[in-house]
């Protein structure tokens, strides 16, 4: 793997081996259209310039021509340091446009420094970030035996489910937002026996709940989701729903059944607009976040 490669020579700072890898022609074809590997090769350069104070010359030239080329991403103010250490008019011409560039985003997207109180009392030096390259290593290995004897599954039963909890995480994000959840994890259900009933009791005991919203330090439950389709229209179905839906009520909890006509096929923009005009003006937040010491049985 080529920017495996790159990765590793650039890791042990092997300036010669990462260069003459980076001009293969495989990945000058890959540099052409990709961004990271582009990003890859200028922090290669960046890093030659401050760790090295005379870098060899056969190595600067190198950078000067994929620079040119237009193979790597750097800011200006390396190309023309560049140009300055080899006396490169085409490059110094080069960082100039890429100033004149970088000047003009700026004004396009002028940004306010944020200040607070916690940063204006913060002591010591500030340390200023001149680049950041993200890497990201992803490779195809063989599949676990627990996978292929289907040990291991997805926590999402459905793609519905999978599209409402990507909703429900990004409409309440300061709540925690939990799938597939346990009843018996969200209510006492040895309390419950008596007022539930032996039937009902019995069902709590294993069933679970589709979404549950959460305060996320206490891990005390706000509200409770289940999605239904035309397959809860069934008579042994619909019985199982009124059970949940009477423990909730004993529980004095919201409880929302949510159903929308194509629950196969709704993406997480239509359940966002769903718990918008559904859910939100039925929750009651400000009442219900309050703190309590967390106990553990």
């Amino acid at each position: 793997m080529p920017i495996k490669q790159l990765r590793d020579h650039l890791h042990k700072r092997e300036h010669e081996a990462f260069l003459s890898a980076f001009k293969t022609p495989s990945l000058l074809a890959l540099a052409s259209g990709d961004n990271y590997v582009k990003a890859l090769g200028g922090e290669a350069l960046c890093l030659l310039l401050e760790e090295e104070a005379e870098p060899p010359e056969h190595l600067l030239s190198g950078y000067e021509a994929l620079l040119l080329d237009g193979a790597l991403l750097v800011p200006c103010s390396v190309v023309l340091d560049l140009a300055t250490r080899l006396q490169s008019k085409a490059l110094k011409l080069l960082g100039e446009r890429l100033r004149l560039l970088e000047n003009r985003l700026s004004r396009a997207q002028p940004r306010e420094p944020v200040r607070s109180a916690r940063t204006e009392n913060l002591k010591g030096p500030i340390i200023e970030v001149r680049r950041f390259v993200q890497s990201t290593f992803m490779e195809f290995t063989p599949r676990t035996a627990a996978e292929t004897l289907g040990m291991r599954k997805s926590i999402f039963r459905s793609e519905q489910e999978r599209a409402f909890l990507k909703a429900l995480s990004l409409r309440f994000p300061a709540l925690l937002a939990l799938p597939n959840y346990p009843l018996d994890q969200v209510a006492e259900l040895s309390s419950l026996r008596k007022p539930l009933g032996e039937k009902v009791w019995s069902y709590g005991k294993h069933c679970r709940i589709d979404a549950l919203l959460v305060l996320p330090d206490e891990g005390s439950p706000v509200a409770a989701f289940e999605l239904d389709s035309s397959y809860h229209d069934q008579p042994k179905i619909r019985l199982r729903d009124e059970m949940k839906d009477a423990i909730f009520r004993l529980l004095g909890m919201p409880f929302f059944r949510l159903r929308i006509q194509s629950p196969h096929s709704a993406t997480s923009d239509e359940w966002y607009a769903i718990l918008t005009d559904e859910v939100v003006p039925r929750l009651d937040l400000g009442q219900r976040l309050f703190c309590r010491a967390t106990s553990f049985g």
